[in-house]
């Protein structure tokens, strides 16, 4: 998966019975929220001779894809994708060994931040799976040999529009009824069909549908299925096709993976607008009433729907594990460990897919997160919460699915755990800490240790040492040298409010840190007045050097006089229908003179504002770089479509067809592609490359940073290279050590970049740059643009 972007993750489907419990010792999980629609299953006894361990039962590999997993009569079944055709398979409940597997379509394709593949999870009902593609296929399957019985399509057959990342949807199954959000016009936005024949009984409402699913609850003393698209949510009779209510959200309140779940006393709970908006439905003699009772942001911005336990809900504020007062809204208490994308619950404990692609149990207790038992059971986690049944666990991510079984006995503490693993226990930096922890005086120790050292962290050979000050709730570090998204709490010098974290670091080094205090808010180390800014937000981030170099001198304010100067147009394009904002560095004496220059067109604004282009340009020019014109064109607001995304190949060609005659009308520019180069970051790297090898014509030069692949266009970008195979191409490829990674999201920009170095190296194309030990981001980029400035455009 590749985590910037807009990232679309599977709508899950629920339904949680406040007043009536999972069905007891069930040995099947039929749906993605269980047997009872609710998430949870009780009277397993697993749990009733003391604490409880994990242990894995089998593996076995899997493509691509958000499904999750249902269960049914010893068969457990999911949709993925093999990166050829999208799948639904069956495997042995008890051995992980395939029984059948169904071809649903040609697999539907990665684009614009997504990871491609199915994403709706399968029903099973009296021995049948109910399943739909990302392409609108919605198939009936035999559960025991995978016989197709029938098949519909949902755009031809509905008028579907299909989602922008493929049919999410998951449907549900009441009373031989087959409930679909099929997200059609003219009264096509639900439908209820004939489980046993696919035939149609009835269709609903105008709603487009993108990830929202229906769900079954009971309000008002009526069964009934609540569906949410957009901005509306409705109550729907599924036996007749009719609707009971339909409640209008606010246009800033968007339901868009989400689906309801029942909270007792005709209460429900929806997601919207990155909060936990909780509902009553009553019934009077003028109808149906439905009213807000309480809007929670201690939850949401999450896929994951929490779990009901004992007048508590359970579930995420991002990825932070927060137990919520089912009756207000109000925080009880929040746990940055495990972290994690879904839980449920077994028998009052809950089983979390924790993040790193750890297997959690925890007690389901408003006194506090409790850890009883936690494995590594994949190698980064899912975005599907669990399924559980028949004592086992069942999980996936996008290269494998796994069976844990929970057995008798524990493991030892998180505390234990840390001990066991403590970095850096040797150094001189963790006999201090020993040492303040058996002193009587341990705050004086630590603010004399503060004192003498002005500016931290603190180096120690191999080793660094994070150290933060102040009274916290909770505090962790987040930086390079962890998975992005990620943070790593730290470690309270006991009696003081002084807290710390040691790495291992590889010498001549740079990385980037900031604390993580109280779950939320974002700071820099304040005994460090090293900063670089940030690629996302305005916080920045702190930098440690473990070299004798110097911070770049190039990206400095210029000491000169003789600087360029930046002039601003909008420039309108016919082939994509829009307007942009161009800014054009023009050097010292271009208007005094009469000469021509090279031209560089660089993606996104902050070239300028965080890289400091302008400063390295004013700099160089003139000393180690030739003058040169340089055009930073700003992206529109869905960046990630043209940085590599599904409309990368038009914005591509109207920067070779439109924008650079444009440039060439307005200013005095070399017409000959040797004199033109073009550069981007991530995703506008993969942009650049494909522009300078589909139109050569135009651009002879390129500049990469930090690539991200994944997002659409690569098999084009492949398939260009090894056509051109190095002719007139001059590549400048430049990447981090400490690139931007994620195991949980399957992101690893350095593993991009490998893989375009290896297809430019045999394919015969030679590029400068190569990796550095450094960190991803504007302190690394602005740190090494002269490396391109004097490349393309070196000083005659």
């Amino acid at each position: 998966m590749r985590s910037l972007g807009p990232v679309l993750i599977v709508s899950l489907v629920s339904g949680l019975m406040a007043a009536s419990p999972g069905l007891a010792g069930s040995t099947d999980w039929p749906h993605l929220r269980g047997p009872a629609f609710d998430g949870q299953v009780s009277g397993t006894e697993l749990f009733s001779r003391g604490e409880a361990g994990l242990a894995l039962a089998w593996r076995v590999p899997l493509g691509k894809g958000y499904s999750g997993i249902a269960v049914a009569d010893g068969r457990a079944v999911t949709l993925y994708s093999d990166g050829t055709y999208d799948w639904a398979v069956a495997v042995d409940v008890g051995t992980g060994k395939e029984i059948w597997r169904h071809r649903i379509e040609t697999t539907y394709k990665a684009h614009d931040g997504s990871d491609g593949g199915p994403n709706s999870t399968p029903v099973i009902k009296d021995g049948t799976v109910y399943g739909l593609g990302p392409k609108g296929g919605l198939f009936s399957l035999r559960l025991d040999d995978g016989k197709q019985l029938w098949s519909r399509v949902l755009p031809a057959e509905f008028g579907s529009t299909e989602p922008e990342y493929g049919f999410t949807t998951t449907p549900l199954v009441e009373d031989n009824i087959l409930v679909v959000q099929t997200g059609g016009p003219d009264g096509h936005a639900i439908s209820g069909l004939d489980a046993r024949t696919g035939k149609t009984l009835w269709s609903l409402g105008d709603a487009e549908v993108e990830a929202q699913s229906p769900a079954i609850l009971r309000l008002a003393g009526q069964r009934q299925v609540v569906a949410a698209s957009g901005h509306q949510i409705n109550g729907i009779d599924p036996a007749r096709g009719k609707i009971l209510w339909e409640h209008l959200l606010e246009d800033s309140d968007s339901v868009g993976s989400s689906s309801a779940m029942p909270l007792g006393q005709d209460r429900f709970l929806l997601l919207v607008g990155g909060a936990a908006a909780a509902f009553k439905v009553s019934k009077g003699d003028e109808g149906y009433k439905i009213e807000e009772v309480y809007r929670s942001r201690e939850l949401g911005h999450t896929y994951a729907l929490p779990v009901y336990h004992e007048g508590h809900l359970y579930g995420f504020k991002g990825q932070f594990l927060t137990c919520v007062d089912a009756e207000t809204g109000k925080r009880v208490w929040k746990s940055r460990p495990p972290g994690g994308r879904g839980l449920i619950l077994v028998d009052g404990h809950l089983v979390i897919s924790a993040a790193q692609g750890n297997i959690v149990i925890a007690e389901a207790s408003p006194e506090g997160y409790s850890e009883i038992s936690r494995l590594r059971a994949l190698d980064g986690t899912g975005l599907t919460w669990p399924s559980f049944a028949g004592g086992k666990v069942f999980v996936r991510n996008l290269s494998e699915m796994v069976a844990v079984n929970i057995v008798p006995g524990g493991v030892g503490s998180i505390e234990d755990a840390r001990a066991a693993t403590a970095v850096g226990s040797n150094t001189r930096f963790a006999a201090f800490v020993r040492e303040v922890e058996a002193a009587t005086n341990k705050q004086a120790l630590v603010d004399g240790f503060l004192a003498r050292h002005e500016q931290l962290p603190i180096i120690e050979g191999e080793y660094i040492h994070f150290i933060y000050t102040g009274e916290v709730e909770d505090i962790a570090i987040s930086g390079n040298m962890i998975d992005v998204g990620s943070a790593d709490p730290m470690e309270r010098i006991e009696g003081t409010n002084t807290y710390y974290k040691t790495y291992r670091v590889e010498p001549a080094s740079r990385w980037e840190y900031r604390f993580n205090v109280d779950f939320d808010e974002r700071v820099l180390d304040s005994h460090n007045p090293n900063t670089v800014p940030s690629r996302w937000d305005d916080t920045g981030w702190s930098e440690v050097r473990l070299s004798d170099r110097e911070a770049p001198s190039h990206i400095a304010d210029p000491a000169t006089e003789r600087r360029g100067t930046i002039e601003t147009f909008q420039f309108k394009s016919a082939l994509l229908n829009d307007e942009r904002e161009v800014r054009v560095y023009l050097p010292f004496g271009y208007r005094q003179g009469d000469s021509d220059y090279p031209l560089l067109v660089v993606h996104g604004l902050d070239w300028l504002e965080k890289g400091l282009l302008g400063n390295t340009l004013d700099n160089l020019i003139g000393k180690r770089v030739a003058p040169v014109v340089v055009a930073v064109v700003s992206p529109r607001q869905e960046w990630w479509r043209e940085a590599g995304g599904t409309g990368t190949v038009e914005y591509v060609r109207m920067l070779a067809t439109e924008l650079v005659a444009h440039l060439q009308k307005k200013y005095r520019l070399r017409d000959d592609p040797a004199s033109r180069a073009v550069m981007g970051n991530e995703g506008f790297g993969l942009t650049s490359a494909y522009a300078t090898l589909k139109y050569p014509e135009v651009f002879g030069k390129v500049a990469v940073w930090s690539v991200r692949l994944g997002l659409g266009t690569d098999d084009a970008l492949m398939d260009l290279i090894r056509a051109r195979k190095g002719d007139g191409v001059q590549f400048y490829l430049d990447w981090n050590r400490y690139e931007l990674r994620s195991a949980d999201s399957g992101t690893d920009l350095r593993e991009d970049a490998l893989r375009l170095a290896r297809a430019l190296q045999e394919n015969g194309y030679s590029y400068s740059g190569g990796e550095a030990r450094d960190a991803h981001g504007w302190g690394s980029w602005r740190a090494r643009t002269d490396r391109v400035l004097e490349a393309f455009f070196p000083l005659e």
